[in-house]
């Protein structure tokens, strides 16, 4: 069996993303990210990962480490994941900024800011993620 050049093991997945392996079990065991390609059939099967699943664990990595709650972060990356496809708008969605205050989750596309997770609170944007840019570190990673 050939190997899909845009597919990844569990182990490439951690290299890329940054998740550490036994944050990646967990989320996958949980049902918060699972990989789309294939999942392990049991003891010893492998999992597969797409492109697409490297960019939300990183993504989700990132704001979990800038203090975004688990509830808050399964919400929102459920709705990147939703916002385009990778396949058909990649150029679209790496001009894509994720803003936050570290409650309330945004994603800012041009003039518009669409809110991931709607909370009440007010808005003090303390950081943001360019998509872009976490797109072109996966794609370093992959070249090394």
């Amino acid at each position: 069996m050939t190997k899909r050049i845009d597919t990844f093991t569990a182990g490439e997945v951690v290299k890329l993303s940054g998740v550490p392996y036994a944050n990646l079990d967990y989320w996958v065991r949980s049902g918060f990210l699972r990989p789309s390609v294939e999942e392990a059939s049991g003891k010893g099967s492998d999992r597969t990962f797409s492109f697409r699943d490297v960019v939300a664990l990183r993504v989700a990595q990132r704001l979990r480490t800038a203090g975004v709650s688990l509830q808050s972060l399964r919400a929102a990356v459920q709705r990147i994941l939703g916002l385009r496809s990778l396949d058909s708008a990649s150029e679209a969605l790496a001009s894509t900024y994720l803003v936050s205050d570290g409650r309330i989750v945004y994603a800012k596309t041009g003039d518009e800011l669409v809110a991931l997770v709607r909370k009440p609170g007010q808005l003090a944007f303390a950081w943001f993620i360019d998509l872009g840019q976490v797109i072109r570190e996966i794609r370093e990673r992959m070249a090394a």
